[in-house]
């Protein structure tokens, strides 16, 4: 029994018979085989978000999301992936795959068609949702003080929060499958996007977005408010 038929076992009490995208019941077979490996399968604390995890990395840096049919165009792996219905969205990161459901479709239909996909359309991918600019060696929090955020410029002040972000917040939010990006900072207001499973979470607009804005009005300003988009 494979990964994916365990893991219906386990959950659903019953096996699962491979499925393909297709009508016959077979995916269509990728121009170029990638040996990508799904090693590990697993819920996050978004019930309509699950995690694939890889046996090696599917991005260098940075993330890749596709909210949509639209964003998946060009993309045979996410193309796929949203001819399955009930997808809306995929993110990858690190060596892992996030795919978020409709809450109105259940999981059995789609796990072991999303684990075909992934080992058989996925390919590394070159260009994250945002490259990142080239940043000094030297740490923006070594001499920081919460006393001078005031007076810094925008791109200080964006520095300083994506640190904070990246040692203290987006580890955590990987590890359930999502992550988020910084769209902005106007005033002493930040404003994230939720990625990944951290998107449809009934917590990420309550307890994990009171917890981001209290971690940093304790670390980076007291006035700092964090809106999700």
């Amino acid at each position: 029994m494979g990964l994916i038929g365990t893991l219906f076992k386990n959950w659903f009490g019953t096996t699962q018979a491979t499925a393909g995208v297709s009508g016959s019941g077979e995916i269509p077979h990728a121009k170029h085989k990638i040996p990508y490996e799904v090693i590990r399968v697993q819920p996050t604390p978004n019930p309509d978000a699950f995690q694939f995890t890889l046996n090696m990395p599917v991005i260098g840096e940075g993330t890749r999301t596709f909210e949509s049919p639209e964003d998946a165009k060009g993309d045979p792996f996410a193309e796929q992936l949203f001819q399955l219905f009930g997808v809306q969205n995929v993110f990858l990161k690190e060596n892992f795959v996030t795919v978020t459901k409709s809450p109105s479709v259940g999981w059995h239909t789609l796990l072991e068609r999303i684990n075909d996909i992934i080992e058989e359309f996925l390919v590394f991918q070159q260009v994250p949702d945002h490259a990142k600019a080239l940043t000094p060696a030297e740490d923006p929090l070594a001499d920081f003080k919460k006393e001078d955020f005031g007076t810094m410029s925008a791109e200080q002040k964006g520095r300083v929060i994506e640190a904070i972000l990246d040692k203290a917040i987006r580890p955590a939010l990987s590890n359930d499958g999502g992550g988020l990006d910084v769209l902005g900072i106007e005033g002493n207001v930040v404003k994230i996007h939720y990625q990944g499973a951290c998107g449809s979470c009934p917590s990420s607009t309550t307890g994990t977005l009171l917890y981001i804005e209290n971690f940093l009005r304790e670390n980076v300003h007291s006035d700092l408010e964090v809106r999700a988009n």
